[in-house]
């Protein structure tokens, strides 16, 4: 976990005590400013944690995410989830520095998640990935609904909500931010295969491959709703929803 830190009042201590309370596997939390955090050993940098790594979690400041996955690269970690923001959706710089990751990352191998997203909260498997509020944990309510969101504050707004009026149990949230790699389309068929996910929800401000997106949905055998978001005359519209019932044609 890059950007973890023992300042209990930052997103990098949030997402480092998600990690402790949920994760089973090895919690390595990465920051030059502490020799450890909670007890837990912390590293200089990734290229001092101990083998094997499945996945980088980066929340630190833009400008610090290329170096950071280069040596994500040399480690041989395959996945990271960048929660960081900065990027295409803040500046020029942002979106020219977007492209440089997106471009090293694909000739590296390596699997992007984000950024500017939340991550992930699967409250059936007790895994939050995310910078969400430790205190989560205690409203949390496992079910077999799962929504894929592009916008990290309306994905917490989403959880929120469903926590505090009691509505309905949640599968998985997967905020996925501006998806310069992992998308709404690998994430779905990911869900549609998934036996702890019955329903899946979706707001995107964005689809990046519309042809493949409408096959997957018109094919799956689970009920899919989607909202967009936008009201001008260029945006998609407002409500799409999908089920199986759906076997021609455009669903809408």
């Amino acid at each position: 976990m890059v950007g973890a830190t023992a300042n209990k009042l930052k997103g990098g201590y949030a997402i480092f005590r998600n990690l402790v309370i949920g994760f089973k596997g090895g919690i390595y939390p990465v920051n030059p400013g502490y020799k450890e955090i909670d007890g837990i050993t912390c590293y200089e940098s990734v290229k001092d944690v101990p083998d094997p790594v499945d996945l980088a979690i980066v929340f630190v400041p833009g400008k610090n995410v290329l170096k950071i996955v280069k040596d994500c690269a040399l480690r041989g970690i395959k996945g990271v989830m960048i929660e960081a923001g900065g990027f295409a959706e803040s500046s020029d710089q942002g979106k020219a520095m977007q492209a440089e990751l997106t471009a090293f990352a694909h000739h590296a191998g390596i699997r992007l998640w984000g950024p500017n997203c939340m991550g992930l909260v699967d409250a059936v498997h007790k895994k939050i990935f995310s910078f969400v509020s430790p205190g989560i944990w205690d409203e949390l309510i496992p079910g077999d609904v799962s929504l894929i969101v592009q916008s990290g504050m309306l994905s917490g707004g989403f959880l929120i909500h469903c926590m505090s009026h009691g509505i309905m149990g949640i599968s998985k949230v997967c905020s996925i931010g501006n998806k310069m790699d992992v998308d709404e389309c690998e994430i779905l068929e990911y869900l549609i295969n998934d036996p702890d996910t019955k329903v899946v929800g979706l707001y995107l401000e964005s689809i990046n491959h519309g042809r493949k997106f409408m096959e997957i949905c018109q094919s799956s055998s689970k009920p899919i709703v989607l909202l967009t978001g936008g009201k001008s005359a260029g945006a998609l519209p407002p409500i799409l929803s999908f089920t199986h019932q759906v076997t021609d044609g455009l669903p809408f």
